[in-house]
């Protein structure tokens, strides 16, 4: 899950009739248990992300370029950024570049 789902404290935990874990506890502990996202090496400039993540940069120093809708903003400098699906990074430079999808 993208976001932290805390459950109502005094909602039942088990349906009296089945025994099964119910909402909202089976999300809740669905979340505890979920693998986290692996982390992917981009190679290529410009990216353009299918999910929201982070996109780390690490060694160099580029030029980073952060395109939302027609907005261009210059990030160079930055190293850790947070994108939203359909942000497009552009960089030049030697660095390394990952991929932490949420």
């Amino acid at each position: 899950m993208s976001s932290t789902f805390l459950p109502n404290m005094l909602a039942p935990l088990v349906a009296p009739e089945t025994g099964r874990i119910i909402p909202p506890w089976n999300t809740f502990f669905q979340q505890l248990v979920q693998a986290a996202p692996a982390v992917a090496t981009i190679t290529i400039s410009p990216f353009t992300a299918n999910v929201a993540g982070v996109v780390i940069f690490t060694g160099g120093a580029p030029v980073i370029t952060l395109i939302r809708g027609t907005t261009n903003i210059v990030l160079t400098g930055q190293r850790i950024i947070p994108i939203a699906v359909g942000d497009t990074i552009t960089w030049v430079g030697a660095t390394t570049v990952q991929f932490l999808g949420a």
